[in-house]
C-alpha cells in the first residue's frame, strides 16, 4: 500500500493544476510514475497499482496527497473526469481530449508492442513486468514501453533506469503522425540516451516491424529482426541536416 500511495502522489504531482482529465491519461501517467518510483525493480502487478491509482484519483483517495477527479462530464461517447469545484471550459476539455487520443494510442499500442519485441527476442526467456525483461545466457535485456514525447519530459528518470538496470535498457515506442516528434527529440536528447547507455527503438504497430531509433544491441545476432537495421546509423549521420532550427 505504501508503494501505491507514493504512486498516487507522483501521479497528483504530475497533473497538479489539472482540472479536466481522463481515465486514460491517469492511466498512462500511472506508467510513468511506476517507472519514476520503483526505477530497475521488478514490479509484476502493474494493472493492480494502475487500477488503484485511477480508483484513488477518481472515486476513493487513499492519502491527503491523492487528486480527487470526483466528477464526470460526457460529452457523446468519451467521459472525462473533473475536480469538483471545476466547471469545464472549453479549452480545458480540449486540453484533455488531446491527451485522451495519445493516451489511449499508447495504451492500445502496449500490447501489440510487446508481440512485436517477444517475436524479436526470439529465442529469449520473457519475465513480464512494468519493465519486460528478455534474457539468453550472458544477454539481459529491459524494455520499457513509451511515448517518444513522453520518453523526453521523462529523460532523466530514464537515464537513472538505465543505470540500475543489470543488462541493457531499451525503450519502445510506437510511430508518430509527424516524423518532428523524433527529429526534436534526437536534437534534444539523443546525447543524454548514448552517455547513458540505453536504447531507443520503434515499432510500426501496423505493420508489426521495429527499427533501431538510437543505439543498438550487444547481442548481434539480433540484428536481423529489425526492418531497417541501419537506420539508427543513417539518422545519427544525417541529423544535424534536419532539426538544427527545430525547438
Amino acid at each position: 500500500m505504501d508503494d501505491v500511495r507514493e504512486v498516487v502522489r507522483l501521479v497528483s504531482e504530475r497533473l497538479a493544476g489539472k482540472e479536466v482529465t481522463t481515465e486514460e491519461e491517469i492511466r498512462r501517467t500511472a506508467l510513468r510514475a511506476m517507472l519514476q518510483h520503483f526505477g530497475a525493480k521488478h514490479v509484476g502487478n502493474v494493472d493492480e497499482v494502475v487500477s488503484a491509482v485511477v480508483e484513488s484519483l477518481c472515486d476513493e483517495p487513499v492519502s491527503l496527497h491523492s487528486l480527487h477527479y470526483s466528477e464526470e462530464l460526457k460529452i457523446e461517447d468519451l467521459t472525462f473526469r473533473h475536480i469538483h469545484t471545476c466547471k469545464p471550459t472549453k479549452e480545458q476539455v480540449e486540453d484533455a481530449y488531446d491527451e485522451l487520443v495519445t493516451s489511449r494510442r499508447l495504451l492500445s499500442s502496449i500490447p501489440i508492442m510487446k508481440e512485436v519485441t517477444d517475436r524479436f527476442f526470439s529465442g529469449y526467456d520473457v519475465e513480464e513486468g512494468l519493465i519486460r525483461v528478455y534474457s539468453k545466457g550472458r544477454n539481459r535485456y529491459g524494455v520499457y514501453y513509451s511515448t517518444i514525447d513522453d520518453v523526453g519530459e521523462d529523460i532523466d528518470v530514464h537515464v537513472r533506469v538505465a543505470g540500475e538496470f543489470d543488462g541493457e535498457y531499451v525503450v519502445v515506442v510506437p510511430t508518430e503522425e509527424e516524423i518532428t516528434h523524433f527529429l526534436r527529440f534526437f536534437a534534444r536528447h539523443s546525447e543524454k540516451v548514448k552517455n547513458a547507455g540505453f536504447k531507443i527503438w520503434v515499432v510500426n504497430t501496423e505493420e508489426k516491424t521495429i527499427d533501431p531509433f538510437i543505439g543498438y544491441p550487444k547481442d548481434f545476432l539480433l540484428l536481423k529482426g529489425f526492418k531497417n537495421p541501419k537506420i539508427a546509423t543513417q539518422i545519427n549521420s544525417l541529423w544535424r541536416v534536419h532539426v538544427e532550427n527545430l525547438d
